[in-house]
């Protein structure tokens, strides 16, 4: 008698890849393909520039280097990381362009570190948006959840003291509603409150959108109107979070910011419908 041998089953069949529909105005590719690195295909190998400027980044933070500072000459780089000087230079092009470091010109010049900004991040990411269709509406809906978040976050920020500190100021009676001093007060407050959230990549991203939103929107629009509102619903979001009242906290940063949507749409609402847009 023939013992029947069990049959194996079959793989599972691969997803469907997913393709933008027709007429869509993003460049992006899938999920899928962006990601194919992590499959079982070998990953890119990183050309040699992208090495050495990684290890100049990983050097810059273990030697906990301050803006500027300079790093050593060329010819010491090029021992260090046993590199050749088109590669030590084409690396140190990279991190200028990312503003990570400043090439000093003349004598006793070279490389000195710079302050990061996040507002080199927004602009790379106002490139991506604009590639990917993303329109004005989406970069407020996604304040609209961040800045909430933030309030939320910074309210449940176990150091009291360092929290009530640093918003005091914004809880003034008196603060400027003309020129810098406006708008040092405006985005000091926003700052503080991305920065008290005590998690460092939902404050990156969160100031990311924040410039692009102030840049894009804010400042070409006439506020002056209604800047004593404006202040004095910071003044009570900054009461909230510095009392510990997160859910109130979160509560009062949404109805700010979708009460300034509102007189925005209303001065410029065809700006919402617009590609976000690279500058």
């Amino acid at each position: 008698m023939t013992r029947a041998v069990p049959s194996r089953p079959s793989p599972p069949e691969a997803p469907e890849i997913l393709r933008e529909p027709e007429g869509s105005r993003s460049l992006w590719v899938t999920l899928e393909r962006s990601s194919a690195g992590s499959t079982d295909r070998p990953k890119r190998t990183a050309k040699r520039a992208e090495t050495v400027a990684a290890a100049i980044v990983a050097d810059i933070v273990s030697r906990k280097l301050r803006p500027g500072d300079t790093l050593p000459p060329e010819s010491a780089m090029l021992v260090t990381y046993q590199v050749s000087r088109a590669s030590l230079r084409e690396a140190l092009r990279l991190l200028e362009v990312q503003e990570i470091i400043r090439l000093k010109p003349g004598p006793g010049g070279g490389p000195v570190v710079s302050a990061v900004d996040p507002r080199n991040l927004a602009r790379v990411s106002a490139l991506y948006l604009h590639l990917g269709g993303a329109t004005y509406t989406e970069l407020f809906e996604a304040q609209l959840e961040l800045a909430p978040l933030c309030a939320e976050l910074a309210a449940r920020n176990p150091d009291r003291e360092l929290v009530s500190s640093r918003l005091a100021p914004y809880m003034a009676a008196s603060l400027p509603v003309e020129g810098q001093g406006y708008w040092d007060a405006t985005n000091g407050f926003h700052g503080t409150v991305e920065h008290l959230a005590a998690n460092r990549v939902i404050e990156l991203f969160s100031r990311t959108v924040s410039h692009l939103w102030h840049e894009h929107v804010v400042t070409r629009m006439d506020t002056t109107g209604f800047r004593e509102q404006i202040l004095d619903e910071h003044r009570k979001i900054a009461r909230a979070v510095a009392s510990g009242q997160a859910t109130r906290a979160s509560r009062l940063m949404r109805e700010h910011f979708a009460g300034l949507q509102e007189r925005y749409v209303g001065y410029w609402p065809a700006r919402f419908d617009e590609l976000i847009e690279w500058e």
